[in-house]
């Protein structure tokens, strides 16, 4: 009896549809990405750049979520907190692995995977239009002139533009008689700056760019081995004879313990969303020229970040 129960079961299951023991589908609502850094800024138009053709290629809305503050940990937090089911996901740049090891955050390295690297942004020095230097030496030579009056601000300490910064001002030897000033968002350090309260903001090109091309601000310098498409005119830190060349990755993460199977569609879908023709126009227009690497390859720039940053920081006296 026992055997034709076991034997009707199998029978039973082998004309049921198979669709009925397939894994869930993904996504059946939008998925949020979350950017911790205030609205406006570099980072949170650049999470922007994904939302046009999200439903084309995932098939559901992306929405993009800011959670500014502590050098975007509070929205790596989060995330981090957040159920890996692939429906909330982090979008960050190198404050990742550099809150891990200037905070005392409530998140761990491992708690995240590399879902998709979306760009690999320069970063620069700005200052308002009228100030009294035009480029990295005469920056320099006016700081040992005017001692305690160079402010420079940025988006909260253990931000990536916070040691970028830091990097930056390190290469030209200037870190000990300058003033940084935190702001919550690179929008705010740029109305500082325009309104003669701070000296320079340290930035990426997108959030720049406008104030730059309308005549209101001038850049010093910019971070990076070669000039860059968007700022054909200003020079880098490198040809003005400063070692600075250090560029910011900007990419997606999800929780770790997110399950392969939505891992594999988010892969899959960012690929065509960053690759796509659309995406790359509407990045050149940003300022934030698409580079793409998939989930594999970035989540191993990341384990090797980790490692680099550490060091960087130990180097720039941000870390112990």
């Amino acid at each position: 009896m026992k055997r034709r129960t076991v034997s009707l079961v199998a029978a039973i299951l082998a004309v049921l549809p198979a669709a009925l023991f397939a894994a869930p589908k993904f996504p059946i609502k939008p998925v949020e990405v979350v950017v911790g850094f205030a609205a406006g800024g570099g980072t949170h138009l650049a999470a922007e750049l994904l939302t046009p053709e999200a439903a084309k290629y995932l098939g559901q809305p992306i929405q993009i979520t800011c959670k500014p503050g502590a050098g975007g940990a509070i929205g790596a937090t989060y995330v981090a907190a957040a159920k890996a089911d692939g429906y909330t996901l982090l979008y960050a740049t190198m404050s990742l692995p550099i809150s891990l090891y200037m905070d005392s955050v409530d998140f761990k390295a491992d708690d995240f995977v590399g879902l998709a690297l979306a760009s690999d942004v320069a970063p620069l020095l700005a200052v308002r239009a009228d100030a009294p230097f035009n480029n990295a030496k005469e920056m320099r030579d006016w700081i040992a002139a005017n001692p305690g009056k160079f402010s420079w601000s940025h988006p909260g300490v253990g931000s990536t533009l916070h040691v970028l910064g830091a990097n930056m001002l390190f290469a030209m030897g200037v870190t000990k008689q300058v003033k940084e000033v935190p702001f919550k968002g690179t929008a705010e350090g740029i109305s500082a700056v325009l309104g003669g309260h701070v000296t320079a903001v340290s930035s990426f090109p997108a959030t720049v760019l406008e104030q730059v091309r309308a005549g209101k601000m001038k850049i010093i310098g910019v971070s990076s081995p070669k000039r860059i498409p968007e700022l054909p005119d200003a020079p880098t830190f490198i040809e003005q004879g400063y070692k600075a060349t250090l560029t910011s990755t900007r990419g997606i993460f999800a929780p770790r313990k997110t399950p392969k199977a939505v891992l594999e569609a988010l892969d899959k879908a960012f690929a065509q969303i960053i690759q796509s023709e659309d995406f790359k126009q509407r990045a050149i227009k940003l300022g934030e020229p698409a580079v793409y690497a998939d989930s594999a390859t970035f989540d191993k720039m990341y384990r090797e970040q980790l490692v680099m940053i550490e060091a960087l920081l130990k180097e720039l006296g941000l870390s112990k």
